[in-house]
């Protein structure tokens, strides 16, 4: 209903709404005071009314004693406050409220929140013409913004940002720069068009706006043809019902003006007359000094000067008008007052410190005295228990004692692993060179093979499968012998994307083998990841392959990748077996007895999860697993984008 120009009716029905419903959450009423406070202040310009609305969110947040959950929810009131302090020309009192809301902002690492702090400052600073400061506010709150929620509401905030940076320009005129944030404007508009939950009504009406404002450039580079057509555009759009009617009355005085500039007098008179229409159903200070003036200027061009003189006076009291009104929010100092306010709030901070200083120094006395008695009664303790220093004695050599056996024992322990280590390693390699020798063996008999009988050719076969599953073991026993940590290892900037692709295509001929097929759901930007590249590929291969050995034939496999914070993600999901509850604990266990034989019998051998998991966690990851025994497992990898300090 608010959407399509019903504003009156959509906020008496919310009112309704709210005073029947039942058993509401704090962040129900919370929700419902920030909504009806933003209708009375953007649409009725009832500041009163936003303000009780704003006072009514304070009031629920003090009762929740700030509450850490609702941090967010007080920078939204005092801003809502400070907003409508500001309209009502109480300058100094606004900015103590968006101080507040900045404080709290900081305190809640909110950076949302900090982005409409400076935007509020960068409003006050283009009301009093400092269009430069202005600009600067306005694009940090830009940057601010950049890491939102995907809401509409920050969608049309930042389109707002780059039209307010791209006024700020225009008004230094800088006309380049000016033109340059229009166009990204117009350009963040389209690339996000009805991608939310609103009518297009409200997409083209913000660019409707972009374009009116992008006229002005056109004007002052004396471009009349081409400003003409963008303000007629921007008024077509909203002129209409539901559309920004009173940025359409805007730009009906810049086209009027045009118009004079030109000495297109026909045409100005017909866009006097539209906007002296639409001033009766939206009232508007500003728009009626700007016509006034034109339609003082258009008089005296048609020596009509009794009329002329009726507009200019009456185009001079509202200027005088405007003027004075302007007088508190000129004298006011933005800034000064800002580092003032900091400066209070620093001297408030440092005497809550020096009190509870005090205090401290209080308890240390305190705690000395007590510390003096407790000296006291020990030396006394010590004097008539001479025999018991002997026994503590005794004891501290007999634990000293036991200290040194369990030191023997774990260097022992090391010396075993050491040992064991190495034997793995020199078993590893030395069983390896035999069984590679007999596979080249079996290749050159293979060459022969078509003298042979099915029964020897079968056997040779069986000889190659067995020598090669046996290589396979004593490569992974030998990696299973060596220490993966982070030190050890080369990293380098890896697209993860690329790798996890290339996994996918080189193990696709093994999914086939099984008539299986092997889908992909992976994030659209580029992910790169500071990793070893070749031990990353090696568990992707490991769990893909995992996948393939225990789902059955004609069966889908998912391999997906995003990113979560600074953190990727890889998942892969198969229908296949799935693991018994009595194997899960020990799916990790290096040489464990969980182990199954593949859907197609393939031979497992059980040190690719341990090596896996060992990998991961040298890169700060993780591996985990959720499985249904008879419906599939998905195992998870995760690790950081980048080396964790």
């Amino acid at each position: 209903m608010y959407d399509t120009g019903n504003k009156t009716a959509a906020l008496a029905m919310l009112i309704s709404a709210h005073a029947n419903a039942k058993k509401l959450s704090v962040m129900d009423d919370l929700n419902y005071y920030a909504y009806c406070g933003e209708i009375y202040k953007k649409d009725f310009k009832d500041f009163d009314k936003n303000i009780a609305y704003a006072d009514s969110m304070i009031h629920v947040l003090e009762k929740c004693r700030r509450n850490k959950k609702l941090l967010s929810k007080y920078v939204q009131a005092y801003n809502m406050k400070a907003d409508a302090l500001f309209a009502r020309e109480l300058y100094n009192e606004s900015y103590d409220y968006y101080y507040r809301a900045k404080t709290m902002a900081k305190e809640n690492d909110d950076s949302c929140a900090m982005s409409k702090y400076s935007y509020s400052l960068g409003m006050a600073l283009y009301r009093q013409q400092n269009y430069l400061n202005s600009a600067n506010y306005f694009i940090e709150s830009y940057e601010e913004s950049a890491h939102c929620s995907d809401l509409f509401s920050y969608f049309y905030h930042r389109q707002e940002l780059l039209d307010n940076i791209g006024l700020c320009y225009y008004k230094c005129q800088r006309y380049d720069r000016a033109m340059s944030y229009y166009e990204k404007a117009i350009k963040y508009i389209d690339s996000n068009f009805m991608r939310f939950d609103k009518p297009a009504s409200v997409y083209l009406s913000a660019r409707a706006v972009v374009i009116g404002n992008m006229a002005d450039v056109f004007i002052a580079r004396k471009s009349m043809d081409s400003a003409r057509v963008l303000l007629q555009n921007s008024i077509d759009v909203n002129l209409q019902k539901g559309y920004a009617n009173e940025d359409a009355l805007l730009t009906q005085v810049k086209l009027a003006n045009l118009y004079f500039r030109t000495g297109h007098i026909g045409e100005m008179k017909e866009v006097l007359q539209l906007i002296r229409a639409e001033l009766d159903t939206i009232p508007n200070k500003n728009i009626a000094l700007s016509w006034n003036k034109l339609m003082w200027q258009y008089h005296d061009h048609e020596r009509d000067s009794v009329k002329a003189y009726k507009y200019y006076l009456t185009y001079t009291a509202l200027n005088d008008s405007s003027i004075a009104r302007n007088k508190n929010l000129m004298a006011s100092d933005v800034n000064g007052r800002i580092e003032n306010i900091e400066r209070e709030y620093k001297i408030d901070i440092l005497n809550k410190t020096s009190q509870q200083e005090k205090i401290y120094i209080w308890v240390l006395t305190l705690v000395a005295v007590m510390a003096l008695i407790i000296i006291i009664l020990a030396l006394r303790n010590v004097i008539r228990s001479r025999e018991n220093v002997v026994l503590l004695k005794r004891l501290n050599n007999q634990v000293n004692e036991q200290k040194d056996k369990l030191e023997k024992a774990i260097t022992q322990l090391n010396q075993k692993e050491r040992d064991k280590t190495r034997i793995l390693r020199s078993v590893a390699h030395d069983v390896m060179n035999p069984i590679a020798s007999i596979i080249a063996l079996a290749d050159i008999l293979e060459q022969d093979s078509a003298s042979y009988s099915e029964e020897n050719r079968e056997i040779l076969s069986l000889i190659k499968e067995a020598c090669k599953n046996s290589l396979n073991l004593s490569k992974n026993i030998l990696e299973a012998a060596m220490d993966i940590d982070e030190g050890n290892m080369g990293k380098e900037w890896v697209d993860i994307k690329k790798l996890v692709s290339n996994c996918v295509e080189l193990l696709n001929f093994r999914a086939n083998a099984k008539h299986q097929h092997i889908k992909t759901a992976m994030a659209q930007d580029e992910i790169l990841a500071f990793v070893n590249k070749e031990k990353i590929w090696r568990v992707i291969n490991n769990l893909i392959a995992n996948a393939i050995k225990f789902s059955y034939e004609n069966s889908e496999i998912l391999v997906s990748l995003d990113l979560k914070g600074e953190k990727v993600h890889i998942a892969i999901k198969d229908t296949g077996v799935g693991i018994p509850e009595k194997n899960q604990p020990f799916v990790f266990d290096m040489f464990t007895q969980a182990k199954n034989p593949g859907t197609s019998g393939e031979v497992p051998y059980g040190l690719g999860l341990s090596i896996s998991l060992q990998i991961a966690r040298a890169h700060q990851g993780d591996i985990w697993f959720d499985t249904a025994e008879g419906k599939g497992t998905t195992f998870h990898f995760e690790f950081p984008t980048k080396s964790v300090a």
